[in-house]
């Protein structure tokens, strides 16, 4: 009897010694907790919020076992975010905390204050009554904020400010998780347990924002835009120095084109190829220099044509071209009946054809921060020259007019991005093979003639110098479309990424 009360004894304090280990967390385990979500980007008040609505419980409060489940989720492949501590509470009790304020959110979640203020910080500041200040904080003392903005310096208690945390996504697929400390409109900065990590706006390829500990995600956060959706590879009819990007594709009326990297690209013109003129036209951008605010660069392109209808060219020099019999240009009224087709020899009713540029862009922000604007600048000539002496019937020759030696194209273009989504884009050129020609003209030469999908009627007015402008609308970020007043007068781009 006696042994049987001492095992009792024994078998009693047992359990009482294991359910106090198991009831109390380790110092160790509070330390990693808080080691590893300050590094997944939780503020002390964050990580309170997720443990709360997922166990019920303050960090302090939790069972070792607890403990060692949290520890194993952010070391997981998947690992908490902040934003899961705005997820609807767990099916476990919730223990009220002392720490509320006098502001709750629509769905009575409690704001999460700034954990991260110093003097030096400079960036948005987003307060508890809902107003927004861009500004720098110039010194804090005794708990008041003094905020340097353009409207003069402010004084806000810092208990005011929410807490404001970024889950940046690069392009190398690198991840930083944070509290925002600064912010201009190239960079932004972010507060790490290894140091504070600067990263380049134009390096963001996804971004969500926790503003008081309510997210903000990247599609919503993008409304304050840096640059325009409708980022253009060419201005209707006149190439830029910006490819697409790598492994993009793009489809529009007359071509379709794919990056191959972030500086080369190579086009085609379908309709061409449908009537047997198969042709590539690569770009490649040999000069770039891009930073959050500006870019620059500067290309060279070749488009080359297997089989080309000499027509469509010799159409844009008619005005060059005379009868030997009568001395009349081929644009006299008297030779409408004569075709293009009719002047050209058959042995060069098709030949090798290919045209070459130069062009150099430069875009930057606007002041607002909201878009860009630029210039593009290039110069266009052709291989006409090596074949014109073959090209014309007997009973035709080329004037000595000298301004048909060499053909060129000289561009100047301009873009000024209007909203998010639209673009107004003008152009102005100096060229001795453009004709002006009507809506229904172009529309009868590229779909109703006997050629369709090929511009080869000659009829137009020509104008060495001219200009044309328009606007362009981005539907998304994949598809655009717009309007001008000049040959082609509509435009449509569809671009495909990732393939």
């Amino acid at each position: 009897m006696k042994y049987s009360y001492v095992f009792t004894l024994i078998f009693i304090l047992s359990v009482l010694a294991f359910s106090q280990v198991e009831e109390n967390i380790l110092e160790a385990q509070k330390d990693a907790i808080v080691t590893l979500s300050s590094s997944k980007g939780f503020s002390p008040n964050v990580l309170n919020e997720y443990l709360r609505q997922k166990f019920g419980k303050l960090l302090p409060d939790l069972l070792r076992r607890e403990a060692a489940e949290v520890i194993r989720l952010f070391q997981s492949d998947n690992p908490p975010s902040p934003s899961n501590a705005l997820l609807p509470p767990q099916s476990s009790p919730i223990i009220s905390t002392p720490q509320k304020t006098s502001l709750l959110k629509e769905n009575d979640q409690t704001p999460i204050l700034a954990q991260f203020l110093e003097a030096g910080m400079s960036k948005r500041f987003h307060l508890v009554d809902g107003n927004i200040m861009q500004g720098t904080i110039l010194k804090i003392e005794e708990g008041i904020c003094h905020l340097e903005t353009q409207e003069g310096i402010l004084k806000i208690p810092t208990v005011d400010i929410l807490e404001e945390t970024a889950e940046i996504y690069k392009r190398d697929e690198s991840k930083y998780v944070g509290p925002v400390i600064k912010e201009t409109i190239e960079s932004i900065s972010i507060r790490s347990k290894y140091g504070d990590v600067v990263i380049n706006k134009k390096e963001i390829r996804d971004m969500n924002r926790y503003h008081g500990g309510k997210m903000v995600p990247w599609a919503e956060e993008k409304k304050r835009f840096y640059r325009s959706q409708v980022s253009l590879t060419d201005i209707f009819l006149d190439a830029t120095a910006f490819p697409l990007e790598a492994n993009a594709m793009y489809i529009s009326g007359l071509s379709i084109g794919f990056g191959f990297t972030e500086q080369f690209m190579v086009r085609t013109s379908f309709g061409n190829n449908f009537n047997g003129d198969l042709n590539l036209k690569p770009m490649w951008q040999f000069y770039h220099d891009h930073s959050a605010t500006q870019r620059t660069g500067m290309a060279v392109g070749l488009d080359l044509y297997s089989r080309h209808e000499m027509a469509t060219v010799l159409a844009n020099y008619t005005r060059y071209v005379q009868k030997k019999s009568s001395n009349k240009l081929l644009t006299d009224p008297s030779l409408a009946f004569v075709s293009v087709d009719q002047v050209i020899k058959p042995d060069y009713k098709t030949a090798f054809y290919a045209e070459a540029y130069l062009v150099y862009s430069k875009l930057w922000s606007l002041e607002s921060g909201r878009g860009e604007m630029g210039y593009h600048v290039g110069i266009k000539t052709n291989t006409l020259p090596f074949v014109k002496e073959s090209l014309l019937d007997t009973a035709y020759r080329w004037t000595t007019e000298n301004l048909n030696d060499v053909p060129f194209r000289i561009w100047g273009a301009f873009e000024y991005d209007l909203t998010k989504n639209l673009k107004f884009a003008a152009t102005v050129w100096v060229d001795n093979g453009y004709r002006y020609r009507t809506l229904t003209e172009v529309r009868r030469d590229y779909l109703s003639d006997s050629t369709p999908f090929t511009l080869d009627a000659k009829e137009g007015e020509y104008r060495i110098v001219d200009f044309d402008f328009g606007f362009l609308y981005a539907v998304n970020d994949s598809f655009r479309f717009g309007v001008h007043f000049k040959e082609a007068y509509f435009v449509f781009f569809w671009r495909i990424l990732e393939l």
